[in-house]
């Protein structure tokens, strides 16, 4: 394997690695954690040892963070960089040297002889020492077969037979794009446990506290009221499951609720946690939340991020070093992780034990309970069996000579004999029948295709060729279209999506065709990403960790170029309307500020997601919590009673877009939220929870909710916003979103790719000045859902199609950054 730190490209990698990396639990990002928000001045945990004056909380919005310091780029190219150098430094090493009997594991025998090609994904796999272990072996079991284990690759796509690494299922937005490319529930048998200590290669969930606190030990039941919030269900793959509800009533939030006397009895817990977009935290929802997705809003995240000096600031390190020095603290890492001044809590899945520390020994039996399970995917169609070779090559992993390897490799664990032969049965399985009512009920709202709306429309009601406005805005003062050079060529774009199912998208590619004979369109759906398409148009990317944008960025060291080419809808379910903060009829409020719906839908937070990369900026601390009426101003009416906060379920895609316009891109929520999810009535037709929503809240004085004000029911009403405290309060209604003095409008965009150094390309570039052009814009209001463009927005955009943006490289730091190796053991106990 060439090494990544000997590559020439920023990051010292290759592009398939760079998103095959982006998924891992155990990635560089896996390291961990945060610092908890004080409930006492005397209690306070002690500020961070490496915190840095202009990294501090800014109070500024998501696009001033993004406008002021980029977005992101840079950042990435430095903290991946860092990361692949660490993981090609651990990559061919063994760091367990001891072989454990085989015997009891299941001979591999070939049940037919088998030919063809056989390929399988895997980052890690393809790195290390199995790869060509288990090509050779199973080969000489098979010799008609050729097998291929590739760094890359997703069984969505068809690309591989067999999809290796973190759990799919956990991942609901890959999980959703699989259910919804292939219509069949996934197939899934883990192979291979996490590492006891290698940092990238899924080491277990470690309880770390501070050496002087007296707790002996935890069970999983205890770490959920510590870390989670109460909550209204959880997820089982897409499928929300209210039977993993809980209440606020098994909320731990001081030592004392675990037992704790004396000075530590009213002492809070203090809780050092990862950013909650990183992938890790799927598995630990999954195996203490039980697929619940609230958090203890006291959770304060640390992230990777640059140093000055162009370094990585390693979330693991720092954060393990805080919580060192404070003595209430408490957070989940890795023993990779382990520093003198604290120290692991052994745990059981019950409270009736046993429980068990963490051991390189109670990994291999799984006796401890957080361990992290290594996932093989495959297709397996309804009615059908697996594919003979798909099937021959699992029951290959799962046998003593595929296990074998595993051990022989160093850094994951065998699984249980017991549980490979338990995962070899499961192989005879037939693909379960599938009701789309139900396979597909979650897959628009988890994740929208990037050329479809924020959300879907619940009501099903709403066309695509209606239009719901007829008012005609005066789009005088946008510049008129005047072609320049003629253009020529071929523009692909995806065939569906609200843009080629409106009138919008027809009109305007008819109209740009009359104008530039010589450029013709060519419609298939397709990623800009993987260069399927020229132009994307749609909702805004993600962008997140491992989101849209930062997969862009990551595959082609680059961003793409984004323009607003409308706005959104003032109401039009499903056409990216406006969100509308709706209360009880009877609640006096007059209006809010949206740092206001922070400080009430949101929790305290040490930072977020401006952009690709995590920014302590938009951090917040907890005395800008709203929890009561009488806070927010109200008198009398409710004053004093908690506002009850009513919310679709966190993973809901339209729950990213709200974080970005209100919480500065911050992903901690106020804790006593309840999640109203989307789910069948019994005659199997759709709820519509806006609409549920609503309800709840017209039922209920103190409640508060926000959807599109076409859902404001009797009993509710739509409470005016302003951007800033002492501005206006303003309503959405037609105007006032399409002028943008609404703030919580939302936008229309294109995205396109265009290589470092260089103009847009000129047939793109003229197409999309067309559609901002004052002609373009028409097309837009005459289709009566996404509203045009202001002149100045219009403006501003066309200036960015002018732009020629440089190639951004990460500079070399001036110190080699320490490589993190745990010593070769035999037992790590």
């Amino acid at each position: 394997m060439t090494s990544r730190s000997g590559r020439t490209a920023a990051v010292h990698r290759s592009t398939s690695r760079a998103l095959a990396a982006s998924s891992r639990y155990a990635i560089g990002a896996v390291m961990l954690c945060g610092l908890a928000a004080a409930q006492a001045q005397d209690t306070a945990p002690p500020a961070p040892s490496h915190a840095q004056d202009d990294k501090r909380a800014t109070g500024e919005s998501y696009q001033q963070i993004i406008d002021r310091l980029g977005d992101g780029m840079l950042e990435n190219l430095v903290i991946r960089g860092e990361h692949n150098a660490r993981t090609d430094a651990r990559a061919k090493k063994r760091f367990y040297t001891q072989l454990a009997p085989m015997d009891d594991y299941p001979a591999y025998a070939p049940k037919q002889q088998l030919s063809g090609t056989i390929r399988i994904s895997g980052l890690y796999l393809h790195d290390g020492l199995i790869k060509d272990q288990w090509v050779a072996a199973f080969q000489k079991f098979q010799p008609g077969v050729k097998v291929e284990i590739v760094q890359q690759g997703t069984i969505a796509s068809g690309k591989v037979d067999i999809q290796t690494g973190p759990r799919i299922a956990d991942r609901l937005r890959e999980v959703s794009e699989y259910e919804r490319s292939t219509k069949q529930r996934i197939f899934e048998v883990d192979w291979a446990t996490g590492s006891y200590n290698v940092p990238g290669w899924s080491p277990g969930f470690v309880i770390f506290v501070h050496k002087d606190n007296p707790i002996a030990h935890m069970s999983v039941d205890q770490l959920d009221g510590i870390f989670a919030g109460a909550r209204t269900g959880g997820w089982k793959g897409t499928t929300w499951d209210p039977g993993s509800a809980r209440g606020a009533d098994k909320n731990l939030r001081t030592w004392g609720q675990l037992g704790l006397t004396g000075e530590w009895a009213d002492k809070p817990i203090h809780i050092y946690g990862r950013p909650l977009k990183y992938n890790i935290q799927l598995g630990f929802e999954r195996k203490v939340f039980q697929g619940g997705d609230i958090w203890n809003e006291n959770t304060m995240e640390y992230s990777h991020e640059m140093n000055p000096d162009y370094t990585r600031y390693t979330s693991s390190v720092e954060m393990v070093k805080d919580m060192a020095a404070d003595k209430y603290g408490i957070v989940f890492s890795d023993m990779g992780s382990s520093i003198p001044g604290v120290r692991a809590l052994p745990l059981a899945a019950t409270k009736a034990g046993p429980f068990v520390a963490i051991t390189e020994q109670s990994l291999r039996d799984r006796s401890y309970p957080l361990f992290i399970e290594q996932w093989a995917q495959a297709r397996l169609a309804p009615g059908k069996p697996l594919n003979p070779l798909v099937k021959e090559f699992l029951t290959f992993m799962l046998s003593r000579e595929g296990q074998d390897a595993i051990q022989r490799d160093g850094k994951w664990f065998t699984v249980p004999a017991s549980h490979a032969r338990e995962m070899i049965a499961r192989l005879d399985a037939i693909g379960p029948q599938v009701d789309e009512r139900e396979l597909g009920l979650q897959t628009d709202m988890i994740a929208p295709k990037k050329w479809e709306g924020e959300s879907p429309d619940e009501t099903g009601k709403v066309s695509a060729t209606q239009a719901y406005y007829t008012k005609r805005f005066d789009l005088s003062g946008l510049p008129a279209y005047k072609p320049g050079a003629q253009v020529s060529g071929v523009i692909r774009m995806p065939a569906s999506g609200q843009m080629m199912a409106s009138k919008v998208g027809p009109a305007l590619v008819a109209a740009f065709e009359k104008l530039h004979p010589g450029v013709k369109f060519e419609f298939k759906d397709g990623d800009l990403n993987s260069g399927q398409v020229d132009v994307s148009m749609g909702r805004k990317w993600t962008t997140y960790f491992a989101g849209e944008y930062y997969n862009f960025q990551m595959k082609h060291e680059r961003s793409p170029r984004e323009i607003q080419i409308a706005t959104g809808s003032a109401d039009v379910s499903g056409w990216s309307p406006a969100f509308a903060i709706l209360v009880n009829a009877k609640n006096p409020i007059k209006g809010l500020s949206v740092k206001q719906l922070d400080g009430i839908f949101g929790g305290p937070r040490r930072g977020g997601w401006a952009g690709t990369t995590w920014r302590r900026q938009a951090g917040r601390g907890a005395d800008q919590n709203i929890r009561t009426w009488a806070q927010a101003g109200v008198t009398g009416y409710c004053a004093n009673k908690p506002i009850n906060v009513v919310i679709p379920p966190l993973k809901y895609h339209l729950m990213s877009v709200f974080e970005r316009k209100v919480l500065a891109g911050g992903n901690i929520w106020n804790d006593t939220a309840r999640e109203v999810p989307l789910a069948l009535n019994a005659d199997k037709s759709r709820t519509v929870p806006s609409a549920d929503r609503a309800k709840i809240v017209a039922e209920d004085p103190c409640a508060i909710t926000f959807a599109p004000s076409t859902f404001a029911a009797a009993g509710t009403r739509v409470v005016p916003i302003s951007d800033a405290k002492g501005k206006a309060f303003v309503k959405p209604s037609l105007d006032t979103v399409q002028q943008g003095s609404y703030p919580l409008g939302l936008g229309v965009y294109a995205y396109a790719d265009q290589l470092a150094g260089q103009p847009m390309e000129p047939r793109l570039k003229e197409f999309l000045r067309f559609v901002l052009s004052r002609e373009g814009q028409e097309i837009v209001q005459a289709d009566g859902k996404w509203l045009p463009l202001t002149a100045k927005v219009a403006r501003a955009q066309m200036e960015k199609l002018d732009v020629v943006t440089p190639q951004v490289v990460a500079p070399k730091p001036a110190k080699k950054p320490d490589i993190y190796l745990p010593p070769d053991s035999s037992e790590g106990s």
